[in-house]
């Protein structure tokens, strides 16, 4: 276990630093070259802000089919899965924000933001509540790279954008909008993108195997200290 641990934190060196070369333009993939433009958040597509439909109207959460996000949802790279589903009725009365396939979400309230910015990507069609803010890219922009680019950039935005003297950390929506990254080409923009997803799905395998471990020792554990199992 403590041998996977550690390969696990070496994988996370290893990718924080090819984000660190590869998003700044430092390093180059093979066959890429040229000037890379620096672009305002608010230059790479369109902004989103959610809502939460009224929890007063039994029919827009009883048998809810429409995944919603909330600040503690954004917990992995790929977001496929919500806690709270709302319904499709819900979604026609306007009652909150949808968004297609492969948009940007950001929390931007949520304690968590005291220690690091949550950003994650939405594979299936998803809506958002009002702690969520989220960047449908336009054309001519990779969805993976941006996910990566904000990933990476997600201390300074911190820096940059974090309001003061509330109660509840929250981002400076205009403020996030103004924040400015690196960006090349598509072609470039998906060839980075693809090395990072890579070492991100290496990086899921190891936790997956390193908590299936984890989890058959716990259950070994309990089967010998309750008497369960008895050592021959």
């Amino acid at each position: 276990m403590a041998k996977l641990d550690q390969l696990i934190a070496k994988k996370r060196d290893l990718k924080q630093a090819a984000i660190q070369q590869l998003l700044t333009g430092q390093t180059r993939l093979p066959g890429f070259e040229g000037d890379w433009e620096v672009k305002r958040l608010d230059e790479l597509g369109t902004w989103k802000g959610g809502m939460t439909p009224s929890m007063q109207n039994p029919d827009y959460w009883h048998g809810g089919t429409v995944p919603w996000i909330s600040s503690g949802d954004v917990k992995s790279v790929l977001l496929k899965q919500t806690g709270f589903s709302i319904t499709p009725l819900a979604v026609k009365h306007g009652a909150t924000t949808m968004l297609p396939t492969n948009s940007i979400v950001l929390v931007t309230r949520s304690g968590i933001l005291r220690k690091y910015l949550p950003v994650a990507m939405n594979i299936v069609p998803m809506s958002i509540n009002q702690d969520i803010k989220a960047l449908i890219p336009a054309q001519g922009f990779s969805s993976a790279f941006l996910l990566h680019a904000l990933i990476g950039s997600g201390d300074q935005i911190l820096k940059q954008c974090l309001k003061t003297g509330t109660t509840v950390e929250s981002i400076e929506f205009r403020w996030l909008k103004a924040f400015k990254i690196p960006v090349p080409l598509r072609d470039e923009q998906t060839a980075i993108a693809a090395v990072l997803s890579e070492m991100d799905a290496e990086l899921a395998a190891l936790e997956a195997r390193r908590d299936k471990t984890r989890a058959l020792k716990q259950a070994m554990m309990q089967e010998l200290l309750t008497g369960r199992t008895r050592l021959i």
